[in-house]
């Protein structure tokens, strides 16, 4: 089968790959002989400015004709299409500008090299190994690997010439860029987006966040310490939050649960034996939760670990509440043990450390749990802090930026792809053209790295 240098080819090679991350392996003289022709058309390629072993560089592939497609008598006969008319607007769907861009990424060190193209990692060849004997997927490896040798040719070729980085910041979509724009703009466009940001939000409870936010909400220097702690005084913290939120807090005959049944209701359940009735790693008898020192002894044990005793409303990995509790003497440890605190000064710092809350989660889904469980704790006279309460508030007031993402990339853990001077961004979207129609002009997109020779 002859290959040709046309999207829709370089996506049914790139299929065979997955989209797994893959370690280093042996690959087949073949394999990393193209491999080495790919690495050798970007020679003069200089590598990233914050990673010398990456380089990386745009590829502008045609389309081709409607023939590059596919087989249309094939997808006929298996039921995809109906008709022609069906086959060409499949094709437009799929392809609708005359090229498709793809970013070739090229990995080399000591250890391996390595080559992904956008979202896809290709393969990751052991430079420590023998060449292998076999690999099923050698052909495609390297009929993709010589397609992709072509493309860059031509980026660099350009790239010498002096056109390639107007064109990428000229030409690039919109699909594969990163950018900012305002939470209102976004909320002009989509107001039922501000409606589910508050959904449980009552005004008192607001009024009092925005007192505390603008005031000391992040700072735990400036509030109080709990001299000393039990494992009660974290579950009744943990029990207001829940009262707070409007958990039902009693059992099937309708009187009060107990508070480590209640944290277990709700809490991740994994509490390195903090209650007995917990699961998972360093799971136990439980600890004596009326005992301050049996409070320090688990708080303190450095073999306790694995499991997550302060998710205390359970959900995804970034979709939780957390209650943390803090103890100034392990930061203060720290520092000493680096040489930034002296033994002088460590020994005055211990007058007055204690325990502090930290309450943790920012998803626009579950924000208004996490404030409602601060103010809370806040109303009771407990010292607490809420993580990125500025940025919180910033979100309810609809002033902050939302992180554009380019499609391949999952909207969420990407605060790494903006610059400081975004501030604080709490939500990533990605844009689809009834958004470029609604609100494009607003969305200030960031500048792509120049490509820049050796």
């Amino acid at each position: 089968m002859e290959w040709k240098l046309v999207a829709p080819e370089i996506d049914r090679l790139l299929r065979a790959f997955g989209r797994g991350y893959k370690n280093p392996s042996a690959q087949t003289r073949k394999v990393l002989d193209a491999l080495d022709r790919l690495v050798d058309v970007l020679a003069d390629l200089k590598p990233l400015a914050d990673n010398d072993e990456v380089k990386s560089i745009w590829l502008k592939i045609s389309r081709g004709s409607l023939d590059d497609f596919g087989d249309y008598e094939e997808l006929l006969a298996e039921g995809e299409v109906s008709s022609r008319e069906e086959y060409v607007e499949l094709w437009e769907n799929e392809y609708p500008d005359d090229y498709s861009w793809y970013e070739l990424v090229v990995v080399e060190n000591e250890l391996c090299r390595a080559v992904s193209v956008g979202n896809v990692m290709v393969l990751c060849a052991d430079s420590q190994k023998k060449p292998a004997d076999l690999d099923w997927l050698e052909e495609h490896a390297v009929i993709l690997l010589d397609l992709l040798a072509r493309s860059a040719c031509e980026s660099m070729r350009a790239l010498r010439e002096g056109s390639y980085n107007a064109a990428v910041a000229e030409q690039l979509p919109y699909c594969l860029r990163a950018g900012v724009v305002e939470r209102n703009v976004v909320w002009t466009a989509r107001p039922e987006e501000r409606d589910a940001i508050f959904n449980g939000m009552d005004e008192g409870t607001y009024r009092a966040f925005c007192e505390y936010a603008t005031a000391n909400a992040e700072d735990a220097g400036s509030i109080g310490r709990l001299a000393s702690m039990t494992g009660n005084d974290f579950l009744a913290a943990c029990a207001l939050g829940y009262e707070a939120c409007g958990y039902d807090v009693c059992g099937k005959g309708g009187e009060r649960l107990p508070l480590d049944e209640l944290y277990i209701r709700y809490a991740d359940g994994r509490d390195e034996g903090l209650t007995g009735k917990g699961m998972g790693l360093c799971s136990g008898s439980g600890i004596d939760l009326t005992s301050p020192a049996a409070w320090d002894a688990w708080f303190f044990d450095r073999a306790r670990r694995g499991g997550h005793p302060w998710e205390v409303c359970r959900g995804g990995n970034s979709t939780h509440v957390s209650l943390f509790v803090c103890h100034d003497g392990r930061e203060a440890e720290f520092r000493h043990r680096v040489g930034e605190l002296s033994d002088e000064e460590f020994r005055a710092a211990e007058q007055s450390w204690g325990y502090y809350y930290v309450v943790a989660g920012k998803a626009w889904n579950r924000a208004v749990e996490s404030v409602r469980f601060y103010v809370a704790l806040k109303r009771a006279g407990l010292p607490a802090v809420l993580r990125d309460a500025r940025a919180i508030l910033a979100r309810f007031k609809g002033e902050d930026l939302i992180g554009v993402v380019p499609r391949d990339v999952i909207p969420v853990y990407c605060e790494g792809m903006f610059p400081k001077s975004c501030g604080t961004i709490l939500d990533f979207m990605h844009v689809y053209d009834e958004d470029i129609a609604a609100f494009g002009d607003k969305i200030e997109w960031l500048l792509e790295d120049e490509a820049t020779l050796v």
